[in-house]
């Protein structure tokens, strides 16, 4: 099992009043699945507040990089000590 930071940016930062934390995952599944229970419905319940509809996994609705690289290009990763996950919202413009 790896230490791992999760890193929280934009307003994910202000609907969950932290912006990094600490876990302990043995793969990026692994990880994720703590984030989607620990925050998940809290950030869905939030966006919805503001008018966007979500019903997906947060990772399905965030950008995710893990050291870096996009979760979408990896498939099941082992994650190392010290490795971070950073989390963005989902983006919006016109």
């Amino acid at each position: 099992m790896a230490s791992i930071t999760v890193r929280f940016y934009s307003i994910y930062c202000l609907y969950l009043g932290i912006d990094r934390l600490s876990l302990e995952a043995d793969d990026l599944g692994d990880a994720l699945a703590q984030m989607e229970e620990r925050f998940g419905s809290r950030l869905r319940e939030q966006l919805q507040m503001r008018g966007i509809e979500l019903d997906q996994k947060m990772q399905d609705f965030s950008l995710i990089l893990l050291n870096g690289i996009n979760i979408r290009n990896l498939g099941e990763t082992k994650l190392r000590e010290g490795s971070v996950l950073h989390i963005f919202p989902p983006s919006a413009g016109g």
